[in-house]
């Protein structure tokens, strides 16, 4: 892969691993998909989370998938609901349904690598009222898609907020972020902050759950976000460019003392066509 051209402005070693990303407009995979390799190439791109699509051919997926195999980028099925372990099973079973036939019906190298869950409970509108339930439920569905991911020989990972370390589990005796780090193989903590350093910045956030990952031999990505937020001025990199999300990754880096600390950008297309 071609080095990095994001360096750090005061010249010290950029970061040189590689990158995860969210990949939400599946039609891409149709429309030229070795085009698409080239550009997840350019990024530095090694493992890319494809949402499902039902109505995208699975030639597509195969054709995707086997050009990715090739140039060393790992594919992972993509999908997740508010919902998912409340009111939306039938989507979760759908999922899983989806998932197994293609498994089963295409060769080694169109396969997925992994399921990449991405479910946000306390979007639903009684998470505060029903939270005890709704992690309840949460947590069952989680145990159960490790289930699923063991028996069909997957990788199995998930999206959580930095602050999950601060709500309770109802099957652990810890945090429901220590439940999910446990019960998984990989976790992507949503540390949705525009620098590394400081109380708000995303060293701090995601020091339980590096720990933790550590503790239970559970991979842990770092997510950061690229497109433009409501939420306030210090959630995105995107008006501060790719420089400078470069420059804050690579402070983590230096900080931690860990150049295997892995990075998952958010989101594929918004990364590609933010400023430098």
């Amino acid at each position: 892969m071609s080095s990095m051209s994001c360096a750090a402005s005061s010249g010290e070693e950029v970061y040189d691993s590689s990158f995860s990303t969210w990949l939400w407009d599946t039609t891409r995979i149709e429309q030229d998909p070795a085009q698409l390799v080239k550009d997840i190439q350019e990024k530095r791109i090694n493992r890319v989370y494809l949402q499902i699509n039902s109505e995208i051919p699975i030639l597509a997926y195969q054709r995707f998938i086997k050009a990715a195999s090739s140039s060393g980028i790992t594919i992972y099925a993509l999908d997740g609901g508010r919902t998912w372990a409340t009111s939306g099973q039938s989507d979760y079973e759908a999922f899983w349904k989806w998932i197994g036939r293609y498994q089963e019906e295409v060769a080694v190298d169109e396969r997925f690598k992994g399921v990449h869950l991405d479910v946000e409970p306390y979007l639903l509108s009684n998470w505060k009222e029903n939270q005890t339930q709704i992690v309840r439920a949460y947590e069952d569905m989680i145990r159960d898609a490790a289930d699923r991911s063991k028996a069909l020989q997957m990788t199995i990972g998930a999206d959580i907020p930095f602050w999950f370390d601060e709500i309770d589990s109802i099957t652990e005796s810890d945090s429901l972020a220590y439940s999910v780090i446990k019960m998984v193989d990989e976790v992507t903590i949503m540390a949705y902050r525009n620098k590394a350093k400081g109380e708000n910045g995303f060293i701090e956030l995601t020091k339980n759950e590096r720990s933790w990952g550590s503790l239970l031999s559970t991979s842990i990505e770092i997510g950061l976000e690229t497109m433009p937020s409501k939420e306030g001025k210090f959630i995105s990199f995107a008006s501060k460019g790719e420089s400078t999300m470069m420059q804050e990754i690579q402070e983590m880096i230096s900080i931690v003392g860990d150049k295997s600390t892995r990075f998952s950008i958010h989101h594929f297309d918004s990364w590609v066509n933010m400023k430098k």
